[in-house]
């Protein structure tokens, strides 16, 4: 969102609406206005940024973001596209050719996201096949993940450390003992 607020106010993207919908995420968002020492805004910047999106609570709404004709943006979080609302976006709107979708972070293999980035040319959602028009980019720098060291850095703090953690890489598992 924040993004997307400084662009909008550096006109580098026009004004057209941006929803958000994403319940968990708007819940989070109230986190920012309680805990404002947690992060760089301003109160004053929080509610400019936050009053310039659409925040979509409802499953009604979704349909009605879907109905609006208008040309938008909108954010609908689901890890790797596995599910959530998102899907229902998609499902409405992966067959036209104007749609453009935009992955962000690591998609596993054998998760829809990742069908998406290989080039699928339809998607299996709630049983049925829909056909994929839209063009899908990917931004792998928005990921909420943590990297290797920001997970090793989270490991040395912990006070009850474990005796063994797991890693998997191409499809292996592998363990290290902590003891």
């Amino acid at each position: 969102m924040y993004t997307l607020w400084l662009l909008f106010k550096k006109n580098k993207i026009p004004n057209i609406p941006i929803f958000v919908d994403s319940p968990m995420g708007n819940n989070v968002l109230s986190v920012f206005e309680r805990f404002p020492g947690w992060h760089n805004l301003s109160i004053a910047e929080y509610h400019a940024m936050v009053g310039h999106f659409n925040l979509i609570s409802s499953y009604a709404d979704t349909w009605k973001t879907i109905d609006d004709p208008r040309p938008k943006v909108i954010i609908a979080g689901s890890g790797m596209v596995t599910g959530g609302r998102v899907l229902t976006y998609l499902q409405q709107m992966l067959k036209k050719a104007t749609t453009h979708i935009l992955i962000v972070g690591f998609q596993a293999e054998g998760t829809r996201g990742r069908q998406l980035l290989d080039g699928a040319h339809e998607l299996k959602i709630f049983g049925k096949y829909y056909p994929i028009k839209a063009k899908v980019h990917l931004l792998e720098s928005l990921s909420a993940h943590a990297d290797q060291n920001e997970l090793l850095h989270w490991l040395d703090s912990i006070e009850n450390v474990p005796e063994k953690i797991f890693r998997s890489t191409e499809n292996q598992l592998h363990w290290m003992h902590l003891g």
